[in-house]
């Protein structure tokens, strides 16, 4: 979901103009993850963007439009060639063993991502897509309540204001 050619980024961005960009991931934390979707996508459209999104996931989850291997591949694809970069500078390395201290990984899982990912096949990653479920997602959206508030309300999503100080 990070990559410029993700369903969510074509859909959202390049489709239909909504948004400069739309990413998601999985934060490298340990216990209970979650699924993040980061879309800034135009007020008068945020209820459309969410609606399209779950759609996108939908479809993905229930395997209506599974994944394809030209998907997996560019997936795979771009996150083998941007790993020799990541690691240009000491901090980096310094945040990669830190990471691998505090997911309990060995010390060559850097070494030996790239052939465990290019293990993977396009079922592979279908099989773990099924276990997104659209109904357990919180949207935390940051707007003009009077201009947003609507939009969720006709998705019929439950709102909740939280001012900020």
């Amino acid at each position: 979901g990070g990559l410029a050619t993700s369903r969510l980024n074509t859909n959202i961005r390049e489709t239909k103009g909504w948004a400069y960009g739309v990413g998601s991931g999985i934060p490298g934390n340990r216990g209970p993850i979650s699924f993040q979707i980061v879309a800034p996508v135009q007020t008068d459209r945020t209820g459309d963007s969410i609606k399209a999104m779950i759609a996108d996931a939908q479809a993905m989850s229930t395997g209506t439009k599974p994944i394809t291997a030209e998907e997996r591949d560019q997936a795979i694809n771009g996150t083998v060639r941007s790993l020799p970069g990541s690691f240009e500078k000491g901090g980096a390395l310094l945040g990669a063993l830190a990471s691998n201290a505090l997911l309990q990984r060995p010390d060559d899982y850097q070494a030996k991502l790239t052939s465990r990912l290019n293990a993977l096949t396009a079922a592979d990653l279908q099989a773990k897509a099924s276990m997104l479920s659209t109904s357990q997602f919180s949207w935390i959206i940051v707007g003009d309540a009077k201009l947003v508030r609507p939009q969720l309300e006709a998705l019929g999503l439950p709102v909740e204001d939280v001012k900020l100080p």
